[in-house]
């Protein structure tokens, strides 16, 4: 899979779930992939974009990894592996067959890697699970994200997942669609392009 450096933005984020759009930051899977997680400054580019993360957070894991490249490489192909499980499980799920064990095994390993960094807080009167750079270290991200991921694995959501029918994509996403029937990841990208090639070809048939 190619490594290229990718400047996030909102356009990035269509999946409908931060787990999902973690997923799409490989696109082409269809064709020749391409990874924008070129480094661990490539994943707080997106968790920035995302907005899932405190600014202090992501100013201290990047310091983290100026302190430890070695450690912040690690910690970014344990995020990787967590996306690569999450997408074959999810196009499994797509397309009405069962998740390979491995994948599993990698997001149950992820589940409890996870759950052993997080506590429990009082918010409002409620219990929540927290993670933290203290326990997590450089791979807050990832634990994050794991439970995003898990609580969608568990979501009817699922039953309106979707992998992208444009060409050079393979992004998956949920159709909000009223009607069900969203075929792209976004109609301003990979619609337009669907529909100017159809044109195109139209126009040669002709």
């Amino acid at each position: 899979m190619q490594l290229e450096f990718h400047a996030f933005k909102p356009a990035d984020l269509v999946g409908g779930d931060p787990a999902l759009d973690l997923v799409n930051t490989v696109t082409a899977r269809d064709t020749q992939p391409r990874d924008w997680l070129d480094d661990y400054a490539g994943l707080l580019r997106w968790a920035r974009q995302s907005e899932l993360f405190a600014r202090g957070d992501l100013n201290a894991l990047d310091a983290l990894a100026a302190e430890s490249p070695a450690k912040a490489a690690a910690a970014l192909a344990r995020c990787k592996n967590l996306r690569e499980a999450l997408c074959e499980a999810l196009y499994a799920l797509a397309h009405g067959r069962q998740p390979d064990d491995a994948a599993l095994d990698s997001l149950d390993q992820a589940r409890l890697a996870a759950s052993r960094a997080a506590r429990l807080v009082s918010r409002d009167s409620r219990l929540q699970t927290q993670w933290s750079v203290e326990r997590s270290g450089l791979d807050l991200i990832a634990h994050v994200i794991t439970a995003y991921a898990i609580e969608l694995l568990k979501d009817t959501r699922l039953d309106r997942l979707r992998v992208c029918d444009g060409n050079d994509c393979g992004w998956v996403f949920i159709d909000t669609s009223k009607n069900g029937r969203r075929r792209w990841c976004d109609m301003a990208t990979c619609g337009n392009v669907a529909k100017a090639r159809r044109f195109q070809q139209r126009q040669r048939d002709d």
